[in-house]
């Protein structure tokens, strides 16, 4: 029998080598193609095992799972009849889902002899009740280091595939990460259970254990427990409270301190918020600074959120700061607190700031441009030798927190101008998302304008379905210089005066409704930003194209409808406006 020496955890794949035979697998294990070199090896004809399950066809037990958890795995062995096969497995993953896999067909296995390697089938038997593959980090490493298994889990650790550690030695598997242990607990067949260690860079907390078969060590195995040392902390202080020293943070409302918000709360489907929540969640893994850029009302705060969320310090507080609406004669004691006596009317026992409050969690400085010169050189030395000193005390303590700072001023600007440290700078700007305005990602006000009236119609107890054709397209056509916010504000105050099942035009603010009757419905308000969301993503052309038809659509509006009039007005032929307005309905006929 395969044993752990107690299976709980795991370090360290064989590529899939020179194949005699390839299966092509579906997500649900279908058989979707085989050469024929597969067909021979397995001993059944091709047509007779296309559409079938490999499950149907071979006995995968406990190796079903591997596969549909997308677990790269070498050197195992299927039994089809009486034929046993070494076959290698390679998933095809998108998105973190299993879309298929590749089977390669290695070689006929003689009954007389043995396994050629780890039975994993045998391994997961015995430590089924303590595995979790779509969860737990997995490796296992056959005798010689060579890793023979591993999971996504363990991969994402790494920043890497499966596909990219496998059959590697376990020495070599891991960039960035302390050499791996495994080799000594098979050396000695002695478990490591509850280690720190470091992969990638961050601090994990694992268990290590010999593979033992018969009496010999045939491999080693680790699973990783935490994948950030911290989470022990940071569970620890949810389940029993913060200490004693923290408790008095926790009466600043926990519950606004936390994240409210995760990356689903972030409204759009155009590409520039798909690849901008892609990367949110790629950094947010990380440990580095964030700096959010935009415009007010873009959501910089939301995004704020997100990032905590899928970070791991979000079992730890939130913690906002808006360093343009605290005094500045307070806003040192407000973000490094103070002792006690450090002013009149401190307060007794003195007061923990909101650095200390979001110990080993986040801290969101929205505003950050509007911080004070010498508030910044304070700044700067938190984020380089994360210690602090409270107002009034000559004892410095050391805070882990990450920064999340966001501003919609221009900082390039500002620490041109000398306003705005250099160094802090680009210390905040480790990585930095810029979030675009509404207006550029104008196919997304859809998608908000029915989340808006949803979370309206239960506020309101309502039940408006939607916005009438007029009022949509007044909304598609405005400028929006309040973003997002603004959206949201034109909503709410619909919801105030609507009486039926639709928002009309007459419901919406004056300030939308009058382009329209302005007679420059689609002209936008200010040439330089109608511009700038154009430069780089369309051509001169195209750009020229489209101003041109909102200049007729525009004249015609102004001469009420008569074309003769916009014709003189624009100083072209009646004969050429026609022609112009004709190409109009043809790319808006095409268009839909």
């Amino acid at each position: 029998m395969v044993q752990f020496a107690d299976i709980t955890g795991m370090e360290g794949t064989t590529g899939c080598g020179d194949a005699s035979g390839i299966v092509r697998l579906d997500a649900d294990l279908g058989i979707t193609y085989l050469d024929a070199a597969a067909a021979d090896l397995i001993g059944i004809p091709a047509e007779s095992l296309l559409g079938r399950g490999l499950d149907e066809v071979a006995d995968l037990s406990e190796l079903s799972t591997l596969m549909r958890s997308g677990t790269v795995f070498n050197n195992q062995v299927l039994q089809v009849g009486k034929r046993r096969l070494v076959c290698d497995f390679l998933p095809t993953m998108e998105s973190d889902q299993l879309v298929g896999g590749i089977l390669s067909v290695l070689r006929l296995l003689p009954e007389q002899l043995p396994d050629p390697s780890i039975d994993l089938r045998a391994l997961l038997q015995s430590g089924s009740a303590s595995l979790d593959l779509n969860y737990d980090g997995i490796v296992i490493v056959d005798r010689e280091g060579l890793v023979v298994m591993v999971n996504q889990a363990f991969a994402d650790i790494l920043d890497t595939t499966p596909n990219a550690i496998i059959g590697k030695h376990v020495s070599d598997a891991y960039p960035n990460s302390q050499s791996s242990k495994l080799p000594a607990v098979m050396e000695t067949a002695t478990p490591q259970i509850g280690i720190t260690h470091y992969l990638n860079g961050k601090q994990v907390y694992a268990s290590l254990y010999p593979i033992i078969k018969d009496g010999q060590v045939i491999g080693g195995a680790g699973k990783i427990l935490f994948k950030d040392i911290r989470e022990i902390t940071l569970i620890a202080n949810r389940l029993q409270g913060a200490s004693e020293t923290r408790a008095a943070a926790g009466n600043v409302a926990r519950k606004e301190s936390m994240s409210r918000y995760d990356v689903n709360s972030i409204v759009g489907q155009s590409k520039q918020m798909q690849d901008l929540k892609e990367s949110l969640l790629r950094v947010a893994s990380k440990n580095s600074n964030i700096l959010l850029l935009g415009e007010s009302g873009t959501g910089k705060e939301l995004f704020a959120h997100a990032i905590h969320a899928a970070s791991n310090r979000r079992y730890a507080q939130f913690v906002k700061v808006n360093c343009a609406a605290i005094p500045e004669h307070l806003l040192e004691s407000e973000l490094f607190g103070y002792a006690e006596g450090a002013f009149t009317g401190a307060r007794k026992g003195g007061q923990l700031g909101k650095f200390e409050q979001a110990h080993l969690g986040t801290i969101f400085l929205d505003e950050i441009g509007d911080m004070p010169l010498y508030m910044q050189a304070k700044m700067l030395r938190v984020l380089q030798e994360r210690e602090l000193t409270p107002l009034g005390s000559n004892a410095p303590k050391t805070v882990d927190v990450r920064v999340v700072a966001a501003t919609n001023s221009n900082l390039e600007a500002l620490v041109r101008e000398g306003k705005f440290r250099q160094d802090l700078y680009y210390r905040l700007k480790v990585v930095t998302l810029c979030i675009p305005a509404l207006r550029e990602r104008k196919e997304d006000i859809r998608a908000l304008s029915i989340n808006f009236i949803q979370q309206f119609n239960e506020e309101f107890g309502l039940e408006v379905q939607g916005l009438s054709l007029e009022a949509r397209d007044v909304v598609m056509h405005y400028d929006w210089p309040g973003n997002v916010r603004e959206l949201r504000n034109v909503i709410e105050s619909a919801f105030n005066v609507v009486s039926g099942p639709l928002i009309l035009k007459e419901h919406l603010p004056d300030q939308l409704s009058r382009m329209l009757r302005d007679g420059s419905s689609g002209i936008p308000h200010d040439i330089g930003p109608y511009l700038r969301a154009r430069l780089g993503s369309k051509s001169l052309p195209a750009i020229v194209e489209e101003f041109e038809k909102l200049l007729v659509q525009a004249a015609i509006e102004f001469c009420n409808g008569n074309k003769l009039q916009a014709a003189d007005l624009l100083g072209i032929s009646r004969q050429w406006l026609y022609k112009k307005l004709q190409k109009k309905h043809n790319d808006d006929s095409s268009g839909h």
